[in-house]
């Protein structure tokens, strides 16, 4: 019976990677099959198994690009330096957690606010308003709701480092209605 990573790893093989990255696809379909380097991935947290997490992470440390057998005995080697970076990075792939880093600073613009998307994320960027955030300061978390009340959608907190409630956006800004 295959692991639920190693299901993870074969999906990205052959769904996100295969015709888009021929490298990628070799280590996600290679590491799929190959019980030593999961063991290493499963020894992370759930969310942090991610198989563009685990390469970016690899790659910031050094990993050369090519074949995967020569990742693979690289990434063996020097896992204890890129598990730390694993744990603390994350990828973005969620709007709402985009919105929470741009929050703080669209918050002490005067509004209302007319936004523009001009990314990939099919314009739910331009709805800060209707995310629930959380905002670790460090001395607590700091919960952000929309006017309604909580949404379905609410991020994990952002570590705002140390800083202090003052840091934290009081509110979500005014937008312009359209």
């Amino acid at each position: 019976m295959q692991s639920a990573t190693s299901e993870i790893y074969r999906s990205f093989a052959n769904v996100e990677a295969r015709g888009v990255s021929p490298v990628y696809f070799d280590w996600a379909a290679s590491i799929a099959e190959d019980p030593e380097v999961l063991g290493l991935i499963e020894s992370l947290p759930r969310h942090k198994r991610q198989p563009n997490l685990v390469f970016a992470a690899a790659r910031l440390r050094g990993a050369p690009v090519g074949p995967s057998a020569g990742f693979r005995s690289w990434l063996v080697r020097h896992w204890a330096e890129v598990e730390p970076v694993i744990r603390e990075r994350s990828t973005q792939t969620n709007e709402a957690g985009r919105c929470a880093v741009l929050l703080p600073v669209l918050s002490e613009l005067d509004g209302p606010l007319a936004l523009i998307e001009a990314g990939a994320s099919a314009g739910l960027c331009l709805y800060p308003d209707r995310y629930s955030y959380r905002y670790d300061t460090g001395g607590g978390i700091v919960s952000l709701d929309p006017s309604e009340g909580p949404s379905a959608s609410s991020c994990p907190a952002v570590s705002t480092r140390g800083a202090s409630r003052a840091g934290c956006p009081r509110s979500s800004p005014a937008q312009a209605s359209t």
